[in-house]
């Protein structure tokens, strides 16, 4: 794990917190939005083509909304178990400042850009 002060850990694991629960706000205000669209709600076929594409960018945007409050719930364990901060790549350790701007993130800034060009 970084060596991270007390003051480090404490923004840290508040940045984790309110992640999960900004993600888990937003998927909860949104699954209204992720029903079926109904056919008698709609006057005319364009409206209900419009709200089914409207519905799978919603569902699209939910889906990652999910795989990133699963991958903060796993930063948050990480915290916990002195992991926290830790590039699951390479063992080294990621950039406070990147943590503080993503707290879910997994990898430090190199390897997710490697990851990325591939």
């Amino acid at each position: 794990m970084s060596e991270w002060t007390t003051d480090e850990l404490a923004s840290l694991s508040q940045a984790v917190d309110t992640l999960i629960k900004d993600l888990e706000t937003l998927l909860n205000a949104t699954e209204a939005g992720s029903q079926p669209v109904k056919l008698k709600d709609n006057q005319g076929r364009l409206s209900r083509m419009d709200e089914m594409h409207n519905q799978s960018i919603l569902n699209a945007n939910r889906t990652l909304s999910a795989n990133r409050l699963k991958a903060a719930k796993l930063s948050k364990a990480r915290l916990a178990e002195g992991l926290f901060g830790v590039c699951q790549k390479c063992d080294e350790p990621i950039a406070f400042n990147r943590l503080m701007a993503y707290p879910d993130a997994n990898l430090c800034i190199q390897c997710q850009s490697d990851a990325e060009a591939h």
